[in-house]
């Protein structure tokens, strides 16, 4: 183990973009890449930009944004003055957040506390369906993806395991089975997702109470 580490340690840049997007992917490799490559800047982010966040729960949010469209950003890298793959990313990666962090206060206005939302759709769990309750009407406008994770991890109440069946082929980036990554790397890109689509939900929550007021 220790021989493969070291020799991770010593790809150079475009050996670890062919490591990085190969087919089939190289798992003990990715794994040391987000887990020990990108630990540095991924700790400056959790840290210092998003208000002492846990690093590791970032590492799918990463996963995602870096693998999206079969690596697209690792593969638009460009060595240029100087520049190393390492610092690029890390430039890429704080973009993102902090892309993702002003997304989040933009609708700020708009969220509605989750804990109110999730108690809701547990009612509807419970008693006949209201199709004139808000929450249900909000949940209906909902696309099909945050359907079937709010109806598997909300109301249906499974694990992120038991739901990674149903949910994983509507992950984006989804280049091969979930059960082939760590539970690790799949447990935070879905719950991931499942915050997108309680924010999604919140808002139009939101517009619809507005409407009906």
């Amino acid at each position: 183990m220790l021989k493969r580490v070291e020799r991770f340690a010593t790809l150079s840049d475009n050996e670890w973009i062919d490591r990085l997007t190969s087919i089939p992917p190289d798992e003990k490799a990715i794994d040391y890449f987000f887990n020990i490559k990108c630990a540095a800047f991924i700790n400056y982010i959790a840290f210092t930009l998003l208000d002492n966040q846990r690093p590791e729960s970032l590492i799918g949010t990463l996963y995602e944004f870096l693998s999206d469209n079969d690596w697209h950003v690792i593969r638009l890298f460009k060595q240029k003055n100087g520049a190393s793959l390492y610092s690029y990313l890390a430039r890429c990666a704080v973009n993102h957040f902090m892309a993702l962090k002003k997304a989040k206060e933009r609708h700020k206005t708009y969220h509605i506390d989750s804990p109110d939302i999730i108690k809701e759709l547990d009612a509807i769990t419970t008693v006949e369906e209201d199709k004139n309750s808000f929450v249900w009407q909000a949940f209906n406008q909902l696309n099909k993806r945050d359907r079937i994770i709010l109806r598997c991890l909300v109301i249906d109440k499974k694990s992120t395991i038991e739901a990674a069946d149903e949910i994983w082929p509507y992950v984006k980036t989804q280049n091969r089975e979930w059960k082939s990554l760590p539970p690790v790397r799949v447990q935070n890109t879905i719950a991931m997702l499942k915050r997108r689509a309680l924010l999604t939900l919140s808002i139009k929550l939101k517009e619809i109470i507005v409407l009906n007021s």
